[in-house]
């Protein structure tokens, strides 16, 4: 049963439930770049209570979806210029986290990363949205693992907010443009390589390109 079917029929928890719903709306422009995430109104909108709204907003705050301000909910600025400010943070620090994690990584960190590779190739393209939705969990983990390679705290601290975004989401919803999964994977294949072969320049190179390719592109305005 997709997701779409399973708030359909109740079958999720209330707070996964308000969660994807609240999500949905504010990829779908539903709810607009700005608004007031009144909990009242998110209760009635996603047919549970104010706990469970409360639960998801806390999400979608940690995720970059949503802003707090005088413990007032807004959705976030999702502008074009910011989702390609996000593609730009992601790629530089991403990239000097593979830099680290070319000198830290770890045997079993490496057949982790291996590991995530292979289960993406096995994902059934056919599957539509479900594929996409299991793509993006298992891209995380492989992002995470590069990141927990670092064995560094301060570098965590700082890039969690930045990763924590849902950026190819944004892209396909706000921008309207597709998700690569088996171009990504091939460049996820020479990432690896790179860090198996414990050389920086390489690695830090490999992660930035490929944060970089997956970056929404600005189509030009068409001719008068």
């Amino acid at each position: 049963m997709s997701q779409a079917e399973q708030i359909e029929d109740g079958a999720l928890r209330p707070a996964v439930r308000a969660y994807l719903v609240i999500r949905d709306a504010i990829l779908s422009g539903e709810l607009a770049s700005g608004t007031h995430l009144r909990e009242e109104t998110l209760a009635s909108m996603t047919g549970t209570s104010r706990t469970p709204v409360r639960d998801a907003l806390g999400r979608l705050v940690a995720e970059g979806l949503a802003v707090e301000e005088n413990r007032s909910r807004y959705v976030a600025d999702f502008s074009p210029s910011e989702i390609m400010v996000m593609f730009d943070l992601r790629a530089r620090l991403e990239g000097y986290a593979a830099r680290l994690a070319a000198s830290r990584i770890t045997a079993p960190e490496l057949d982790e990363l291996a590991r995530l590779i292979e289960e993406i190739d096995a994902l059934d393209m056919a599957g539509g949205r479900d594929a996409t939705d299991e793509f993006l969990v298992l891209n995380d983990a492989f992002h995470n693992c590069i990141l927990q390679a670092t064995r560094s705290t301060q570098l965590r601290m700082m890039i969690r907010p930045v990763m924590s975004a849902p950026v190819a989401l944004l892209k396909r919803h706000i921008m309207a443009q597709s998700i690569g999964i088996r171009a990504s994977n091939d460049q996820h294949r020479e990432i690896h390589r790179a860090l198996a072969s414990g050389n920086p320049d390489w690695a830090e190179a490999a992660v930035k390109a490929h944060v970089i390719s997956t970056k929404p592109f600005r189509k030009a305005p068409a001719d008068d």
